[in-house]
């Protein structure tokens, strides 16, 4: 693995902690503060398409679960295993 490939693998790793802390906080809605807007201002952006593209696509029956940090998740981890 060069040093470039195990840069984005780092990343892509830290982005999935952010998804599930994200995720983890989303359920428990506690009082913002900085740290809270710093992790939305960095999955948030990335999370709103895959919401959009759910919302589009999955029939009624299972929009009432948010499953975009799933897929998310998901899509990150393949990308992982590719590089």
């Amino acid at each position: 693995m060069g040093i470039i490939t195990g840069l984005i693998d780092l990343v892509l790793m830290l982005f999935e902690l952010a998804v599930i802390v994200h995720f983890v906080i989303s359920l428990v809605k506690p009082a913002s503060n900085k740290w809270i807007e710093l992790l939305n201002s960095i999955v948030e952006p990335v999370l709103k398409p895959v919401r959009k593209l759910l919302v589009e696509k999955l029939p009624a029956k299972y929009q009432t679960f948010d499953w975009s940090h799933l897929v998310l998740i998901v899509v990150v981890a393949i990308i992982r295993i590719i590089l």
